[in-house]
């Protein structure tokens, strides 16, 4: 859809061949401004019937004139990057999503629109709403029990994508999943202080790219991104801006640290990896009976670590002081160092 200077709310209408419908709540703000994810509901029974849902979020994409990055990482790389990622999100819902199912569930993807707004170009993604399918939950940190359900969850979402083969690519998704990785982080690498993390990381990013069992990773697997049910029995998955090609082990490492505090982290983490591990058994039975389960988890266990590192090496450029670099850390990445 290609339409000038028109209002989301005349978009919409466009969209749906109707105008029953209203905005029920901004939900919040895009990083750096680059617009906001609101809550809508239809109005009319017509609607509700055609769709088979009452309510849907509409992922508003306007990027600034000026970007304001809340660390000062607003450059041209960092613009460009966000752009694809929103591309990359709509392609992921096209193609893959419908593939994804209850034990990996993620919204319904219901179409984009692109149009322009005030003279610039805009975006909308429009999706279920989770909250009115049961998963209205957020959380900010969570126990080892409730942590196992979104390891099911990276298990089976990994599973069902797993590939034995290194040529697991997809022009539509990001070559290399997860918004960390060395090639798109170049800025951050160059300030880093001199280390052997630095002096390594093309090591450790060839490590984990050039593994043997590949599939796609959510890449951004924060437990912000997991919408849970009232009684935390069930999980769903949003925000696939940075979903591609890679290791499962890298959306586990970044999953546990998000929501564990160093504590917690050195206490449970041996725990968790294991549980990932035997819930990706079960779920490779499942989808991939092909595949060898053993060869995946002993070649992805080498790797947990070495993913490790490769995230604090993009918190040692881009956030030198941020509250996930603690003694557990370090020592996590400091292994790893020691082992290539």
């Amino acid at each position: 859809m290609d339409l000038n200077n028109r209002s989301i709310e005349a978009v919409l209408s466009d969209f749906f061949d109707s105008s029953s419908f209203e905005k029920i709540e901004i939900i919040q703000s895009l990083w750096s401004g680059y617009g906001e994810i609101a809550r809508y509901k239809f109005t009319s029974q017509h609607l509700v019937n055609r769709f088979g849902i009452s309510q849907f979020i509409v992922k508003h994409i306007c990027p600034p004139n000026q970007a304001q990055h809340p660390r000062g990482w607003s450059t041209s790389a960092s613009h460009r990057r966000k752009l694809n990622s929103y591309q990359v999100e709509v392609n992921f819902y096209k193609r893959w999503a419908k593939l994804c199912n209850d034990t990996c569930l993620v919204p319904t993807f219901l179409g984009e629109c692109r149009f322009t707004e005030s003279g610039q170009a805009s975006q909308l993604i429009l999706m279920s709403d989770l909250d009115i399918q049961g998963f209205s939950v957020r959380a900010s940190s969570l126990s080892v029990k409730q942590i196992k359900l979104c390891l099911r969850w990276l298990a089976h979402f990994h599973a069902r994508f797993l590939s034995h083969s290194t040529a697991l690519s997809s022009d539509e998704l990001w070559a290399i999943g997860s918004y960390w990785h060395l090639s798109t982080r170049q800025e951050e690498w160059q300030v880093m202080p001199e280390s052997p993390l630095k002096t390594k990381a093309s090591k450790i990013d060839k490590l984990l790219n050039n593994c043997e069992y590949k599939t796609i990773i959510h890449g951004d697997a924060k437990v912000a991104n997991f919408c849970f049910n009232a009684g935390f029995t069930d999980v769903a998955a949003v925000d696939f801006q940075y979903v591609g090609s890679g290791v499962g082990v890298k959306d586990l490492i970044y999953l546990i640290g998000s929501c564990l505090s160093e504590k917690e982290c050195a206490t449970n983490f041996a725990q968790l990896v294991n549980e990932y591990f035997n819930q990706l058994t079960q779920a490779l039975s499942l989808y991939q009976p092909q595949i060898d389960p053993i060869l995946v988890i002993k070649e992805w266990q080498k790797l947990v670590d070495i993913a490790w590192a490769d995230f604090e090496r993009f918190l040692v450029g881009w956030a030198p002081n941020h509250q996930k670099r603690n003694r557990f850390s370090q020592q996590i990445t400091q292994r790893a160092l020691d082992s290539i």
